[in-house]
């Protein structure tokens, strides 16, 4: 007789690990880990498209490895110098109007001081048209490493699929020494309103798209203010007119088959009962034949504040890129209430 259904059926029962298994402590850290990795994740674009090759080489620890289309670079000098030579010097107050990376897709295993992870982006221009142009789109296979209780990048491989663009590098492996942890209550607090935030600002995107008004006011504060060039509203019966003023009042059972919002690039920093955070936003629209068009690209820089319990902006201030914030209000300045 076959021994198979007999292994399976005692797989099945076996208890796997679960975490539910870990304690409260070994919980907390997992969720940091994971919050300093994708963090990383962001800074890593937001240097990149900054030229701010200092910030991002420091992202790499001091045996760290890049890997991708310029070839292989070891170590945070070595790596800045590469950036440097191929993309050119980063000049004093330099904003980019022209490009951006788009990050999303993390996927996060972390094992005590070594994390594996793989993310994909998107590499964003500027258009003749002054409309964002998807470019470039590829993943990242990532090896970090905690030392001193510090993530840093081990080693980052860089891929493109399209068009494909393969590094051929292997990937590398190894142990660092363990770090110690700060105090188990702050580190919760800290990564509850981490992902509370998150998820303010992943909620702004859905109520906006389904045309939800009151919703979308109430994740202000109660001096709340929207922000975009010269155009304010505070409070929230100001933000809501606006909006009506914008797309008129939606019928009841209204479902969006226009337009979505993406929203991306995370970063939250939190002190105490305020919060700052920037993310990135692309706005898609229906394009005449029905497939997607990318319409306007920018980013939101963000002020948050515990108010009652519940995290809410207090301000936010949406800024265009592509277009520019002067191209996109002239745009916006003929477009009529539906």
């Amino acid at each position: 007789m076959s021994t198979k259904p007999i292994i399976a059926a005692l797989l099945l029962l076996s208890p796997a690990p679960a975490l539910a298994q870990l304690t409260l402590e070994q919980r907390v850290e997992r969720m940091e880990a994971e919050s300093e990795i994708r963090r990383m994740l962001v800074e890593y674009g937001a240097f990149l498209d900054g030229r701010d090759y200092a910030a991002y080489a420091d992202l790499f620890a001091e045996d760290g490895e890049w890997v991708g289309g310029f070839g292989r670079f070891t170590g945070p000098a070595a790596i800045r110098a590469m950036l440097e030579a191929n993309l050119g010097p980063a000049e004093p107050g330099y904003v980019n109007k022209s490009s951006f990376h788009m990050l999303t897709n993390p996927l996060i295993e972390i094992d005590g001081d070594r994390a594996r992870v793989s993310s994909k982006y998107l590499f964003w221009t500027r258009s003749s048209e002054d409309r964002p142009t998807p470019t470039l789109a590829g993943r990242y296979v990532d090896e970090f490493v905690r030392r001193g209780g510090v993530w840093k990048i081990a080693r980052r491989t860089t891929w493109g699929e399209i068009p494909y663009r393969d590094p051929n590098a292997p990937v590398a492996a190894g142990a660092a020494p363990p770090s110690a942890a700060p105090s188990l209550e702050a580190r919760l607090r800290r990564a509850e309103d981490q992902l509370a935030i998150q998820r303010v600002i992943t909620d702004y995107a859905k109520h906006i798209d389904a045309q939800d008004f009151d919703a979308y006011a109430a994740l202000f504060a109660r001096d709340g203010v929207w922000q975009n060039g010269a155009t304010v509203r505070r409070g929230a019966a100001e933000i809501k007119a606006l909006l009506t003023g914008l797309f008129g009042t939606p019928p009841p059972g209204f479902v969006n088959a226009d337009s979505y919002h993406l929203v991306s690039n995370l970063e939250v920093n939190v002190d105490g009962d305020r919060a700052t955070a920037r993310s990135r936003h692309l706005l898609v629209m229906r394009g005449p034949d029905g497939s997607p068009v990318p319409e306007l690209a920018g980013f939101y820089d963000d002020e948050f504040v515990r108010e009652d319990g519940q995290w809410k902006i207090l301000r936010r201030v949406d800024h265009p890129v592509m277009p520019t914030p002067e191209e996109w209000r002239r745009e916006m300045a003929t477009r009529q209430p539906r």
